[in-house]
């Protein structure tokens, strides 16, 4: 009977959630927030591909080495890239496309009056964890599949061709060091690599949402709270170029969420420690002020 009971209690946290992921994820600001990251997406792998094509041809004509170790999927994909215009569009406005599809949702609804409403029938704490779940998974997914999406399509026209340090020697076609996250992989299993840094990207892009969620107990302007997160981490990434890093260790999101490094090493522990920080502070915030914060 307790285990019933139990079950009866958590199926209206279960449908709460259900009901803010759905909403997450087909309203039509996910919507087109997808399909612009998709665009972006596109480009990389219309830039990517030709550039293959190209050096193919012109290694052809010159009767030379194809160096086919020089060009691979790993080093093509948007993960993995860093010449197309696509590549620098994505990457640079990834706090942005995280947060636009529902990082507003709360602020909205409570102008709306509909967080009364809801609050009522499912009380606070249920109501600010769902809402938290969906704004996660809604950041996560409008980078992740895009990600995934142009990985796809590059591996329809460039060869996995295993990564090796040898093409390293005379250009860096893979500017993976030994001591940089998850190396040893890049170069044994590029594969599981690649599904790492999706898996990370999406973890990321679900922290940038809820970092717009978190904002809105404190920022009045709907404005604000979508761009506020935006500009934090394009704060961190600038604030690089002003304070010594001896260690040479990335410390921006923009650049450590790439999976080849742009240009300090990826450091496990200062991302874990990134990751952590924006997940204390912001689900700390959600549920404190939100189960405080009266809404009847």
């Amino acid at each position: 009977m307790k285990q019933e009971g139990e079950k009866t209690m958590d199926r209206p946290f279960t449908r709460l959630v259900q009901i803010e992921i759905k909403k997450a994820i087909t309203n039509k600001y996910f919507i087109i927030t997808f399909l612009i990251a998709i665009i972006f997406a596109l480009l990389s792998a219309l830039y990517m591909i030709g550039f293959y094509n190209d050096n193919l041809y012109l290694n052809d004509l010159k009767g030379g080495n194809m160096q086919l170790h020089n060009n691979s999927l790993y080093n093509h994909w948007l993960g993995g890239e860093d010449r197309s215009f696509g590549f620098t569009l994505f990457f640079t406005l990834l706090p942005l496309i995280a947060t636009f599809p529902y990082g507003w949702s709360y602020y909205l609804e409570t102008k709306q009056g509909y967080v009364k409403s809801v609050v009522i029938r499912s009380g606070k704490q249920s109501y600010f964890l769902a809402k938290y779940i969906a704004t996660f998974l809604a950041g996560g997914i409008v980078i992740f599949l895009p990600l995934l999406f142009n990985f796809l399509i590059i591996a329809a026209f460039v060869p996995a061709t295993m990564p090796t340090n040898i093409a390293n020697i005379h250009t860096l076609a893979y500017p993976v060091a030994n001591t940089s996250m998850w190396s040893s992989l890049f170069y044994t299993q590029p594969l599981l690599f690649v599904f790492l840094y999706l898996i990370l990207n999406f973890v990321f892009g679900g922290l940038f949402a809820t970092m717009s969620l978190a904002l809105s107990f404190f920022v009045k302007n709907r404005i604000a709270v979508l761009l506020v997160p935006f500009f934090i981490v394009m704060m961190l990434h600038y604030s690089q170029g002003y304070f010594p890093n001896p260690f040479l260790i990335e410390f921006s999101p923009l650049y450590y969420l790439h999976a080849l490094e742009i240009i300090n090493e990826t450091n496990g522990w200062v991302v874990l420690a990134q990751g952590l920080l924006l997940f204390a502070v912001t689900f700390t915030i959600t549920m404190k002020l939100g189960v405080k914060r009266e809404v009847l």
